[in-house]
């Protein structure tokens, strides 16, 4: 019998998994406020390294630091090696969602198992706010606390150095999820092995009355014996203290401030309308009370429950045999759970809603309060009374999946519509958005949806691939994620204008010409100047001569130094940040032939009339600095690896290309490896192999 209600609750658990996990895969979008940022970050993570992408490299720096927020950039990172952007985040949510229930019925499982059937609320959970607002990483902390906190329960009492060693892997784990689980996760560590041990203590001190006659002082010997495991386990746990303190005072002192209070008016309505599982509609908020009856219900059961068991236990008088004192049967182990539900919900009420590196704090601790509560239930009365929990749970959960769905499909035909925007084809660009998050109205909802904004960053979706820098990635503005910003005053080559911006877009179009647009917005490309005629004098040939500033110009060259910017229709360096490194002469090697010199990727580009050029390069080395050149041009490497020795001996390098896009954009760097940590460039020509650019310039 116990091994058919087995194979019924397994069979029940696969059904619902497989179930909450078809809207990830049925609909080509999920929803959220922040996912499409995510993938556009892993994605510039992933690209940053490679040079061609100057513009990613201009725009962001590397935050290669261990701070709590990695884990699902990581996963993002890796699963891009192999999967397009949108399939590598519904893996991501794949293990958001799916994990979440796996963990709590592991979790139940070690600790109370007769609560097991509690666990099919981690799928009725798993669709809450914070997923949809795109908090990936909270939502995966959730399920790496219950695995951690439910593993830690089984071995307490034989703890040994592997427990410990895969314990700090958890912690780990949690740790460069999030750090809000992670700091819940220590003290609930610490608060259990002290409530767990403290019991048993006073269980063998004054549990039975017929060892009272015992001495005092060996009862109180024997108690601190008990508690010597936890105090050892506690003191095991003095690095992750650190660790824990270690970035609180970080936080403090980066961020500062008391942070943003929301009102208790506010506080209560979120906490008795169950909230942290609305989204995008009220609807929920039904739900939500439904599920809120249902736990105050389970809490009268479960008080009744121990009151019959402690009237029962009196009443057979088994204590006057066992010697079993009743407040043993008042108080249990499980008791724990309730004060630790209640300081999660003192921490709900008292916590600033934002403050230090990140905000939404009491929309955490909401979620906690309810699912670390659950061991202490006690409603199994009847097996059919599982049967009745399971049953509502389920009838929950799928009402709650379902208002999902309805507003997925919906959300899919706006965002499909909002993303249709087409002719951002050009490679290494920069792209702006006004406003840089929009929370407008659903034409397919009928609503502004009202606390999740699905379309407040999918236009990183546009921006994932060819090397586009996005101006507008609030990630980029913190300290908690992958990337910062290292240069984000730049020109946009590229704008999109949502509709709420429509009516200020009057200066706009005098820099802009509007290329597409949607029911949503509109998509604008900056005006460019045709290639400059007066440059070539005539010719089939233009000669750049790369100098400083005093240095003398060849005949028939065009002067370039390290400060000639860019100017539309003409020639100049598009970088500007490595620049500065051009002109820092007390560090750079001054050659004996004028060129300029950098360790830092530098790019230029010369504005062309499309067609056939081949190009000349010239390089060469001081009498001390030997150089490494590697140059890419039209997306492909032109010359890789030119080892140049020291000396004075120029060095030129040619290659053909087409150009097809009116300009022509050199990448050049050096990998900087042993004594090659420098690239020199003295200039180059360009030389057209079919008819001459004058033939075509108007």
């Amino acid at each position: 019998m116990k091994a058919r209600q087995l194979s019924v609750g397994h069979i029940t658990v696969i059904v619902l998994l497989v179930g909450h996990l078809l809207p990830v895969w049925g609909f080509k979008y999920f929803p959220t406020q922040d996912g499409a940022s995510h993938i556009y970050n892993a994605y510039v993570v992933k690209e940053y390294h490679k040079h061609e992408n100057y513009r990613l490299r201009e725009v962001y720096e590397l935050n290669a630091t261990v701070f709590p927020n990695w884990t699902s950039h990581a996963l993002l990172l890796l699963f891009l090696y192999i999967f397009p952007p949108l399939v590598c985040e519904k893996i991501v949510l794949t293990l958001c969602i799916g994990l979440l229930p796996l963990s709590l019925l592991y979790f139940l499982n070690s600790v109370q198992k007769r609560n097991m059937v509690f666990g099919l609320l981690g799928f009725l959970f798993a669709y809450n706010y914070l997923l949809h607002m795109g908090f990936y990483n909270f939502v995966l902390s959730m399920s790496l606390f219950f695995f951690t906190l439910g593993y830690w329960w089984r071995v307490k009492d034989k703890l040994e150095l592997i427990n410990i060693v895969v314990i700090y892997g958890l912690l780990l784990a949690t740790y460069l999820t999030h750090y809000h689980s992670y700091a819940l996760l220590i003290i609930s560590l610490t608060f259990f092995a002290l409530f767990s041990s403290g019991y048993d203590a006073l269980r063998g001190m004054w549990g039975n009355h017929k060892e009272t006659s015992q001495p005092l002082a060996l009862r109180f010997k024997e108690g601190l014996t008990k508690l010597k495991p936890a105090l050892t386990f506690i003191g095991s746990l003095i690095p992750a203290y650190f660790i824990l303190f270690s970035y609180y005072f970080y936080l403090t002192n980066a961020h500062g401030g008391e942070g943003n209070h929301k009102g208790f008016e506010w506080l209560n309505d979120y906490f008795f309308s169950m909230k942290s599982l609305v989204s995008f509609r009220d609807d929920h908020v039904l739900i939500g009370r439904v599920l809120l009856v249902f736990f105050a219900i389970a809490f009268v059961l479960t008080g009744v429950n121990r009151i019959r068991q402690c009237y029962q236990f009196h009443k057979s008088e088994e204590w006057k045999e066992t010697g079993e004192r009743l407040w043993m049967r008042i108080v249990t182990q499980m008791d724990g759970f309730l004060l630790m539900a209640i300081f999660i919900t003192a921490m709900y009420f008292i916590s600033p809603w934002s403050g230090y590196s990140g905000g939404w704090i009491n929309d955490r601790f909401h979620l906690y309060i309810f699912l670390v509560l659950l061991p202490f239930f006690a409603v199994n009365l009847h097996r059919y009374a599982n049967y009745a929990v399971a049953g509502v749970i389920i009838v929950l959960s799928l009402w709650h999946l379902g208002y999902n769905v309805h507003t997925y499909t919906l959300l899919n035909r706006d965002i499909t519509n909002a993303l249709s925007l087409e002719g951002m084809d050009e490679e290494d660009t920069i792209l702006t958005s006004e406003p840089g998050e929009w929370g407008g109205f659903s034409d397919s909802l009928g609503f502004q949806p009202k606390y999740v904004e699905p379309f407040g960053h999918i236009e990183c979706l546009l921006a994932t691939h060819k090397g586009i820098g996005y101006l507008d990635n609030y990630e980029a503005n913190t300290d908690h994620f992958p990337l910062q910003y290292k240069q984000k005053e730049l020109p946009a080559d590229y704008a999109i204008i949502w509709r709420t911006e429509y009516d200020d877009v009057t200066g706009l179009e005098e820099e802009y010409e509007l290329i597409d647009s949607n029911d949503y917005n509109r998509l604008y490309r900056r005006k460019r100047a045709a290639p400059d005629a007066e440059m070539w004098d005539g010719g089939p040939t233009v000669a750049f001569d790369l100098q400083p500033d005093d240095g003398q110009t060849a005949p028939g060259h065009i002067a370039v130094h390290a400060d000639t910017v860019y100017t539309d229709g003409q020639y100049g360096w598009l970088t500007e940040s490595e620049r500065e490194d051009f002109r820092n002469e007390s560090e750079v090697p001054q050659p004996d032939e004028d060129s300029i010199w950098s360790r830092e990727d530098g790019v230029f580009r010369v504005a062309l009339p499309n067609g056939v050029y081949e190009v000349t390069c010239y390089f060469s080395a001081n009498e001390s600095e030997p150089l490494e050149i590697n140059l890419i041009a039209g997306g492909e490497k032109q010359i890789q690896r030119l080892r140049i020795p020291a000396g004075n001996e120029t060095v030129e390098k040619r290659y053909s290309i087409t150009i097809t896009d009116e300009h022509l954009t050199q990448v050049i760097y050096t990998r900087g490896k042993g004594k090659y940590k420098w690239w020199g460039w003295s200039g180059f020509t360009i030389q057209s192999t079919d008819g001459g650019p004058n033939f075509r310039l108007p």
